[in-house]
């Protein structure tokens, strides 16, 4: 049979997808360790040196995953939050500070952040929560999936 002509079977596994994750951060240091640090896992990576950036780069693309900076100039990671979560509510969003509050973090998880992580970022643990949301992301897809069939 001609692999063209074949209809997709719903129960096949498919092969994984490639990762889309946008890094929003005004520190150019982390935001290209970042980049190269994911890209060298396997994922495609976007990044934005502000919030106003971020939000207008996931206009243009869908991402599965934001890492956004909370603290950076014309709009902070907050504000960049609530917008991605108006707008792509499946994405989710890592925000890291270099500034620990809990009141900020709180607020985060409140508007929807998946997690809040603390920089300088130990790559390890962040890589983890970003497996934990692909994973959760994945969870969703497939509820929604089920509810649709």
């Amino acid at each position: 049979m001609n692999p063209e002509n074949e209809i997709p079977d719903k129960n096949r596994p498919q092969p994984p997808k490639t990762l889309m994750v946008l890094v929003v951060d005004d520190e150019p240091g982390f935001r290209n360790l970042l980049k190269w640090e994911l890209n060298n896992r396997g994922m495609s990576v976007e990044t934005a040196e502000n919030g106003a950036e971020g939000v207008q780069r996931a206009g243009e693309t869908k991402f599965d995953v934001i890492i956004t900076d909370i603290t950076m100039p014309e709009m902070d990671g907050l504000k960049l939050l609530e917008n991605i979560k108006k707008t792509n509510p499946q994405t989710e969003v890592i925000v890291a500070t270099g500034f620990g509050a809990v009141e900020t973090a709180v607020h985060a998880m409140k508007k929807g952040a998946f997690d809040f992580v603390l920089k300088p970022y130990d790559l390890e643990h962040l890589m983890a929560r970003v497996r934990q949301a692909v994973e959760r992301l994945s969870q969703c897809q497939q509820c929604g999936r089920v509810t649709h069939e």
